[in-house]
């Protein structure tokens, strides 16, 4: 039998109209809370207003820090935790997708300690300010779990680090805040979730508790990620796909990512206007064909939950019809893309093909059929 280590200590507040309760929250931790957001979409939807009212009204004093961008840099998260030094703010709030999201994980080690945040890839973190995180889109699964991405702007590098330490101490997730998400944040962060789901699903690291979490994923996602791009008003696919995504969070908490991961970190750190979802949109077809072999049985099984039907086929039949599954699916969010498409130049993939295994190691590790930095080389020109 399996000896198995489980935790996880976010409280999670799940429901619409929720964040209404973030003042009351935000109150049993701090006076004082520094807001990490992005640049734009939460103050054109009106949210990041509402939670600074929602805060006063609790009598906790909001300091905004807005400079999170679509991969966000060492030197913005350094930036937000000298404020929250210099404001003595006792607790970090992430308001918006995953970069905001990972941005306060790091942002609450950053401010506890006295070394820049890209120290912390090699000094562990023993303890962090208090997080809270509000998510506005369903994909990345930071609201509950404790990882967080930073961007190395000189050298391009994206690196994923996470320490208990790190983990939110309560989520608030609204489905009634992603009726905002335009289309293509909608399709990309959606992917983002069916591929966080396949590889904790089919990683080496897989338990019985990450599957179950992935094993609804993919049953949610069967009817609700196109309908979300479709129906963008419809609240109960919005309201699914956030279920979605935290369960995804929950199920890469335990067990990881693999390949898919691995390669898309260095694309989007050495392009960093390319969106996380899009980058794992153009690598996917290419990584799962190269992995079925590996993970036949886990195929079949994902195929089934999104109800694709046996009736005759084969085991290879069966399993390869997933993959042709997911390509409809990238063609029905006009994500069907190729790295050439996300102005990734040729010249580039060996440096990503290597940047692969110094930063994201452990993913090609934890993924089921084994690679070295030549056939991670060819699954880039393959997906180019």
């Amino acid at each position: 039998m399996e000896n198995l280590n489980i935790y996880n200590p976010v409280k999670i507040h799940f429901g619409g109209g929720l964040i209404g309760e973030a003042g009351k929250i935000a109150k049993k931790y701090s006076d004082t809370a520094l807001i990490v957001t992005g640049k734009n979409s939460m103050q054109k939807s009106g949210t990041l207003g509402k939670l600074v009212k929602i805060l006063k009204d609790a009598g906790v004093a909001p300091i905004i820090f807005d400079g999170i961008t679509p991969n966000p840099t060492i030197n913005e998260i350094d930036s937000a935790a000298g404020i929250a030094k210099e404001k003595k703010a006792g607790l970090i709030i992430g308001l918006g997708g995953g970069s905001p999201l990972d941005s306060a994980k790091a942002v609450a080690v950053a401010a506890k300690g006295n070394i820049p945040v890209w120290s912390y890839l090699k000094t562990p973190a023993e303890e962090a300010l208090p997080v809270i995180t509000i998510v506005s889109t369903s994909g990345t699964g930071s609201e509950v779990n404790r990882y967080s991405v930073m961007t190395n702007p000189e050298t391009g590098e994206k690196p994923g680090f996470g320490y208990e330490c790190m983990y939110p101490k309560e989520a608030i997730i609204d489905p009634e805040i992603m009726l905002s998400m335009p289309p293509y944040v909608t399709a990309a962060t959606g992917f983002d979730v069916f591929v966080h789901a396949f590889e904790a699903f089919t990683g080496k690291a897989k338990n019985a508790f990450s599957s179950a979490y992935c094993m609804q994923v993919f049953y949610l996602l069967k009817d609700n990620l196109v309908k979300a791009y479709d129906e963008p008003d419809n609240i109960e696919a919005r309201g699914n796909m956030a279920l979605a995504s935290a369960l995804a969070g929950l199920a890469i908490d335990i067990s990881g990512v693999g390949i898919i991961h691995a390669m898309e970190h260095p694309v989007s750190g050495n392009y960093p206007n390319v969106a996380h979802g899009a980058g794992l949109a153009a690598l996917t077809i290419e990584s799962m064909k190269y992995n079925l072999e590996s993970c036949k049985r886990d195929f079949m099984l994902i195929a089934h939950h999104f109800g694709i039907k046996r009736a005759g086929k084969s085991e290879d039949e069966y399993a390869a019809a997933l993959i042709e599954k997911i390509q409809g699916i990238l063609a029905a969010l006009n994500l069907n893309i190729g790295l050439k498409d996300l102005g990734v130049e040729k010249s580039k993939l060996a440096k990503i093909a290597g940047e692969a295994f110094t930063t994201m190691g452990f993913a090609v590790q934890n993924n089921p059929a084994e690679a070295g930095e030549k056939e991670v080389l060819k699954l880039l020109e393959a997906s180019y």
